[in-house]
């Protein structure tokens, strides 16, 4: 049955996910060939730059899309599988296009810089290829849309489930906005206090230098501020939207109405 629900969701996500690559592939192409054109390749810097960020949006978007089809098709309503199984389903499915998305730009980008960097455009420590770099803003970007789209579906849950209540259907975006701005709220509060601040400084890891340069164009910098990462916010931080996950699939098991 799982089986059957990732390829239902990759099927409705499909003719999406190959025009985004053309459009990806497209932009690059017409971009480097005007630069090039005009002894300038290093322009294409610019629209990597900002397609890798995109890609912290591109995750909650391609989930959102497929929930919207299933709020269309009314499928839930009818399905026999549980919620954390659907969930789980658009999950994966979006993860699979953001990979493959990110694989994309990572493959351009890294042409793109075998060539600028001998330009002396790019500015990266002792003009090498910044791999390490490059897996540490791919793993930003991870983290943020994995973010995004975890909440996205924890308050697609809520916003859903309200609809039982026939009095707070026409608040029931007020309501979003307030669970979510109390749990922040609260979590912020949780994390200014003393001893969550020492317990979270009692396992750190080091990952660079002080200050470093991760890498530049132009007026566009990046650099590693501080070269200890505390291991505690990291694991709380998977863990809670675990949580997350957990309840918004429990929510749609009371087979919410879409």
């Amino acid at each position: 049955m799982f089986a059957g629900l990732l390829k239902k969701d990759f099927l409705l996500i499909k003719n999406y996910f190959l025009w985004w690559l053309l459009l990806m592939a497209g932009l690059y192409i017409v971009v480097a060939a005007f630069g090039a054109y005009h002894d300038r390749f290093y322009i294409v810097m610019a629209p990597i730059f900002f397609v890798y960020f995109f890609h912290a949006a591109l995750l909650p978007i391609v989930v959102l899309l497929l929930l919207r089809a299933e709020e269309k098709g009314h499928y839930w309503l009818h399905s026999t599988a549980g919620g954390g199984k659907l969930l789980l389903s658009k999950l994966l499915v979006g993860s699979f296009v953001f990979i493959i998305s990110l694989v994309l730009i990572d493959v351009l980008a890294l042409f793109s810089l075998n060539v600028v960097i001998p330009m002396d455009y790019t500015e990266t420590p002792g003009s090498e290829m910044p791999y390490m770099e490059g897996w540490l803003l791919n793993m930003g970007i991870t983290g943020g849309a994995l973010y995004f789209t975890i909440w996205g579906l924890f308050l697609w849950s809520i916003y859903h489930s309200l609809n039982a209540y026939p009095m707070l259907r026409k608040v029931r975006w007020l309501i979003v906005i307030a669970v979510y701005i109390l749990i922040q709220t609260l979590t912020s509060k949780l994390m200014e206090l003393s001893f969550v601040q020492k317990w979270f400084a009692s396992w750190t890891v080091n990952i660079g230098e002080v200050g470093e340069t991760i890498f530049g164009m132009g007026g566009m910098q990046m650099s590693v501020i501080n070269n200890d990462l505390q291991v505690w916010p990291v694991l709380l931080t998977i863990i809670f939207h675990i949580m997350l996950f957990l309840a918004a699939a429990w929510l749609l098991n009371r087979k919410v109405e879409v």
